[in-house]
């Protein structure tokens, strides 16, 4: 498909064009400049007009297109997460874990296209890929964020939507001694229960201001619970019943499952910063950050697995969905629970030292490191109990389906299915280094200069565990139920499941503990009962039970960064309007290793338990498997400013940017599985992955018509080459039980992409207003986003994953010690996962959500607050093409905090 190059890029290249034919030049002495900002006093300004004058005067002066939060207080953050407070501003969104923020997409670019850094260093995550999960870092620790729309040639590389720098604060901000705490109960709305949050900060400077440190700690629990009515995916297959009657091109869900996770949280972290400035033109920090997040979570599942060969009646609806069927021929409804307990640990150290060489130029080096680590510890469980009996399953009406099943209280009757053990243990470590100038030059319209180089060593390992393959149906496939014993069993009440959706899902059902279930199918007594009982030991003994043992999806990834950079900044007038131009390349040269394992198919066995579907017997000595790719990118970048006015800015950039794919992505692994015997699978991934590539262009025009209101207008494009696309290969497999056909999936740089863009912003504080209407103001912001891809069908054009337009809206009142807050956040429906050969799309639905604080000032020491996150208690529904395809319906309720705040 041809990409049509939209009107924005001729009408940026104009713009451009006139800035840069200006004749009348006079540059500042930028030096003098940055002299008498460092000499001016600092004054502290808090609450929330104060934050909102501060962020936006980093906005204004910025060379770049920013966006910017900072805290309230030291100490004090706008949300109870960095993610929640980022989604405020225009073009953010955020995906949420479990009702909290998680990971963020900016401008439609999904968290895999966005940087985050810490003080801008890159930071080690626990996601597993590139993408930095924000709920493992502490609100309090942080003191600001800014959001680079736009690239220049000093911002580390690897961000074609956004890059993210989070900031701490230093010993050196803070003017004397500082010490500040606060207290605070959270309650969930779903457990009813109650946890406490509570963190501290101490700052000091001694010796006349030479020498500075500063300790910082938070600790939060939270204990919550979310329902969610589950679907896996719609097949489109086709459809032939017993009675020969024909159904073609048929959407047939899955499965249905009724969850009820309870999950306890548990977050700890802490910084030490300490500063030495032993002149006025030398600053040494030493800086160590630490957080320590558990997350323990069990799941009571009422579950139903739909197979073709069991129907007996099918209802379809207009597009062909199965809407209603009744399963017999063998069926069962099962109970399941899943266990897991991960503990997450983050580690990073830095060492900076920045002097002011001479007058006119200044140097900072930087070495830094940071190392997380995701442990699964022993596995989280997958336990399966089944009770035979008929059932149907009606979705005709309502979001949730009507069941009718052998509701019977006995806790007999059940027998033993899947049972295993599975997780991965993942880390993450990244070594810095880097040195950055600035050269004050003075010449003509060249004012400075800044340059510098970095040398990075990243490594990332995925280490996946999981019950030996024979061990988890050994039990269910055996010709002779095992039933289990009624003792095992008791009831679960779901008290209230679902209660935000409309539909009548079931209220309680059995549930029991995975150990117990485990301990008794390695009991003398069952393996007495078993086909082969030797074998059968055998097993248990080599593999210890249901212990986790490492598989070959096992794999690490090495990245080495080379990378050098030059600015060089211009300014002037023009008409009597001030400008100034910074274009600069920066160079990159990767080098990565892919270490891991091509795993052999011995065999295809047929199910005992699914007709029609086979198990793949995997060999136990996997072929180890090392790539390694290199490859550079030249990276261009010219940002523009124009004051029009003292109070209207008109912005201009271009800029190439890159990022790299996803570390999951680049392994050498390669493997084939089981399942249905007509629709067999196989998958791989690929180690010569280039990166992606894109040149992007902004616009932008800001009006900051009053202190702390503005309103801003942005259209930006970006044209994305070596999109990935998950290319399917036919491949004849031939094993011993036959030749079968599969569909082999890996990961090509093969589309061309292209996102428009427009962003509105608006923040308005109504100054002029009578008391004490003076004290209100808002912020509404909405960005429209569209994409167009080399991947699109023309009769089915498709998003790109994340794609969605958002709004935001916030009201705020601040007047004396009275501060209140309303924010309204929507993210339009994106797609969420892409099309497969037997699948449609799986997309996310609208989502909104209000959240609300504030607080009273006791005096000039204490604050009492509160908040509420998510007070209207919205559901997150996922679905396939179809809106009535309904894949996950969630509901992770409300909470609400209050506490008490103190600084001295």
């Amino acid at each position: 498909m041809h990409i049509k190059k939209p009107k924005l890029k001729y009408l940026s290249m104009l713009i451009m064009l006139n800035l840069g034919i200006a004749s009348s030049v006079n540059a500042a002495d930028l030096n003098d400049k940055e002299k008498a900002e460092d000499e001016t006093e600092v004054i502290t300004i808090s609450g929330i007009r104060g934050s909102l004058i501060k962020s936006q005067d980093i906005k204004m002066d910025a060379d770049t297109v920013v966006d910017a939060i900072t805290a309230e207080d030291i100490g004090k953050f706008p949300d109870q997460n960095v993610a929640e407070s980022l989604q405020r501003i225009t073009g953010v969104s955020i995906d949420r874990k479990g009702g909290e923020g998680q990971l963020i997409t900016v401008r439609g670019m999904g968290p895999e296209f966005t940087s985050v850094l810490l003080n801008r260093r890159t930071l080690a995550t626990t996601s597993g890929g590139r993408a930095f999960s924000f709920d493992i870092l502490a609100s309090e620790l942080i003191s600001g964020a800014e959001v680079h729309k736009t690239q220049s040639a000093h911002l580390q590389e690897g961000a074609i939507g956004a890059t993210v720098n989070v900031t701490t604060l230093k010993p050196f901000d803070i003017d004397g001694s500082t010490l500040i705490g606060s207290v605070k109960a959270q309650y969930d709305d779903m457990t009813e229960d109650t946890k406490p949050q509570f963190s501290g900060l101490y700052s000091n400077t001694f010796d006349d201001d030479k020498f500075g440190v500063l300790f910082s700690f938070a600790h939060s629990e939270r204990k919550s619970r979310y329902d969610s009515a589950n679907t896996a995916y719609y097949w489109h297959t086709d459809l032939t019943m017993d009675d020969g009657t024909y159904y073609d091109d048929v959407y047939f869900p899955q499965n249905y499952d009724q969850i009820a996770q309870t999950e306890e949280r548990t977050r700890t972290g802490g910084t030490a910063v300490f500063q030495y400035k032993p002149n006025d033109d030398l600053v040494f920090t030493v800086d160590a950050l630490y957080s320590k997040y558990d997350v323990e979570y069990r799941q009571d599942i009422l579950a139903h697995w739909f197979t073709k060969s069991q129907l007996t009646d099918v209802q379809l609806d207009e597009n062909g969905t199965l809407v209603k069927l009744s399963m017999g021929k063998g069926s069962n409804s099962d109970v399941m629970v899943r266990q897991s307990e991960t503990s997450n640990e983050l580690m990073a150290f830095g060492f900076n030292a920045d002097w002011q060489v001479q007058d006119d130029l200044n140097l900072n080096f930087d070495v830094s490191y940071s190392e997380a680590e995701s442990d699964p510890k022993k596995g989280s469980t997958d336990t399966v109990a089944s009770r035979p009996g008929d059932y149907t399953y009606d979705r005709t009406s309502g979001q949730l389906p009507e069941l009718t099943f052998d509701r019977t209280d006995s806790t007999a009757g059940l027998k033993a299915g899947w049972g295993e053990r599975f997780g991965s243990v993942r880390k993450d470590d990244v070594l810095e280094l880097k040195v950055d100038g600035i050269w004050t030059v003075d010449t003509g319209a060249l004012a400075k200069i800044g340059f510098g180089a970095m040398m990075s060593d990243r490594t990332l390992s995925s280490k996946y565990q999981r019950t030996t393959r024979p061990m988890p149906w050994l039990w269910g496939d055996n010709s002779t139920p095992i039933w289990l014993p009624e003792s095992m069993f008791s009831e679960y009440d779901a008290d209230g499941f679902l209660s935000g959706g409309s539909g009548s899902p079931e209220q309680s059902w059995l549930t029991f503990d995975s150990e117990d279930f485990f301990d008794y199918l390695t009991s003398d007594e069952v393996i007495a009962m078993m086909d082969d009982p030797e074998y059968t030991r055998q097993l248990i003994e080599e593999n210890e039970g249901h212990t986790m043992h490492q598989v070959p999806w096992t794999y690490e990834i090495q990245e080495e960064l080379k990378a050098i950079y030059a600015d060089f900044y211009f300014d002037g007038e023009v008409a009597d309007m001030p400008w100034t131009i910074t274009t600069g390349m920066r160079y990159v040269e990767t080098t990565s290793t892919a270490d891991g394992f091509a795993i052999p198919l011995l065999d295809l066995e047929p199910s005992t338990s699914k007709p029609g579907f086979v198990n793949a017997i995997e060999g136990d000595d996997y072929t180890p498997v090392t790539v390694k790719h290199t490859y550079d990118n030249w990276l261009p970048s010219v940002n523009a400013k124009l004051e029009i006015t003292d109070d209207i800015i008109a912005r201009f950039a271009y800029s190439r940017s890159i990022t790299r794919p996803e570390l999951d992505e680049m392994s050498p692994e390669s493997g084939y599985g089981g399942g249905d015997v007509n629709n067999l699978t196989g998958w791989g991934s690929n180690p010569k992955l280039m990166p992606f590539e894109s040149d992007n262009l902004d616009l932008a025009l800001e009006w900051y018509y009053d202190e702390g209101s503005y309103a801003a207008v942005a259209m930006f494009t970006k044209d994305v080459d070596g999109y990935l696309a998950s290319d399917e290969v036919e491949e004849v497999v031939t094993v011993p039980s036959g030749t079968y056909n599969y569909k082999i999936s890996r990961p090509v740089n093969s589309d061309e992409a292209e996102i428009e863009g427009v962003e509105v912003a608006i923040q308005h504080m109504f100054t002029g207003l009578p008391a004490p209407l003076d004290g209100l103001g808002f912020i509404a912001n909405k960005t429209f986003v569209d994409s167009e891809s080399t991947a699109d069908d023309e009769d089915n054009p498709l998003p790109l994953i994340g794609l969605g337009d958002s709004a935001n809206f916030i009201l705020f009142y601040e007047k004396d010690a009275i501060q209140f807050r309303v924010a309204y956040n929507k993210r339009d429906r994106f797609m969420q996962s892409k099309p497969r050969s037997w699948r449609d799309g799986h997309y996310v639905d609208d989502y909104s959500q209000v959240d609300i604080s504030g607080s009273y000032d006791i005096n000039e020491n204490f604050t009492v607050f509160f908040e509420g996150i998510n007070v209207t208690n919205e559901l997150y529904t996922t679905t396939a093409k179809y809106s009535n395809q309904y894949l996950d319906i969630t509901e992770t309720g409300a909470r609400y905090s209050v506490g008490i705040r103190g600084s001295f």
